[in-house]
């Protein structure tokens, strides 16, 4: 059957005109988008897009078939605001802690989402690093906390909820001697020059997975800053191991970038919420984690394919 997604890369891909382009903004990888696309044309039967020399545009067919696909897609947008009228009488201010990586790289568009949805919700998000963030929760500032719950510390006095799990891979620049395989060791990273990441947690993190295997990365480089990452990586300084929601193809440079599995089991980054179950959700953050839920459900019908798992596997 023809998915939401497929038909979501094959606008993305004629309005950009590039495949890799089109990945980007998807944050995906070229070769989602380069089999979305051909399982689309199989399914369809006729040739949807052809290649120039400057990108890739639909066929007269295809142009066809894109007035279909925006209508399909504006139809579904217009469904999915629909959805949350019955609750629209709820009102008032909701509190709402992020940590760095949940603002840079999540939190945008699920939020648009929801205050379009829900005018009648103030919405004060306030970013804190993870360790503050339980404090404030614990403390009652907060009402609730989209962050990586796979880091949170104080399990004791705090109640979560994963809703996303992005899987770790290496990062290496194209060309690279590991480049081409399907999977890698981490004996075989450990031979590489590495660039740690430090926002997050993500240093004690690496340390807690490279532990348990009794590897230990050969750090060259260490940085709060995930496009600094991406370009070392890219030029060739070192690679990295880092979760799918971060993971672009190429870097500011436009400099190329390759995303391999990993042999032994790297726990997955998880995305979720929490918040103090020493005290009653309010309103607002109820609707706001029901609304969460709903929109993790969604991503799953309109991101799986039939023949595949999503790209970030919602749990």
């Amino acid at each position: 059957m023809i998915s939401l997604r497929q038909i979501k890369y094959f606008i993305t891909v004629c309005q950009v005109r590039k495949i890799n382009a089109a990945a980007s903004e998807l944050n995906v990888s070229a070769s989602a988008v380069s089999s979305a696309i051909k399982d689309l044309q199989d399914f369809v039967g006729v040739k949807l897009i052809e290649r120039h020399r400057r990108g890739v545009y639909p066929t007269p067919e295809g142009q066809r078939f894109l007035r279909h696909c925006n209508t399909i897609m504006a139809s579904v947008a217009v469904a999915l605001e629909d959805i949350p009228k019955n609750t629209l009488s709820v009102s008032g201010k909701l509190r709402l802690g992020v940590t760095v990586t949940i603002a840079g790289y999540f939190l945008s568009s699920p939020l648009a989402r929801f205050s379009r949805a829900y005018r009648g919700i103030e919405i004060e998000v306030l970013e804190f690093d993870r360790v503050e963030l339980e404090r404030q929760l614990i403390d009652g500032n907060l009402d609730i906390a989209l962050m990586l719950v796979s880091n949170l510390g104080q399990l004791d006095k705090l109640s979560s909820e994963t809703l996303i799990r992005s899987p770790r891979r290496l990062w290496t620049p194209a060309g690279h001697r590991l480049a081409g395989k399907s999977t890698v060791s981490l004996m075989d990273v450990a031979r590489e020059p590495y660039i740690q990441l430090m926002i997050d947690d993500a240093k004690r993190t690496t340390q807690n997975y490279w532990a348990k295997y009794d590897f230990k990365p050969n750090i060259q480089f260490a940085t709060q800053s995930v496009e600094a990452v991406r370009s070392m990586v890219a030029t060739g300084r070192g690679v990295t191991v880092l979760s799918d929601m971060l993971f672009r193809p190429w870097s500011l440079e436009t400099e190329r970038i390759v995303s391999i599995d990993l042999k032994e089991a790297i726990p997955p980054m998880d995305i979720g919420l929490a918040w103090s179950p020493n005290r009653p959700l309010s309103d607002q953050a109820l609707v706001f984690r029901e609304y969460c839920r709903t929109e993790v459900t969604l991503r799953n019908i309109t991101t799986t394919v039939s023949n595949g798992p999503a790209d970030k596997q919602p749990v």
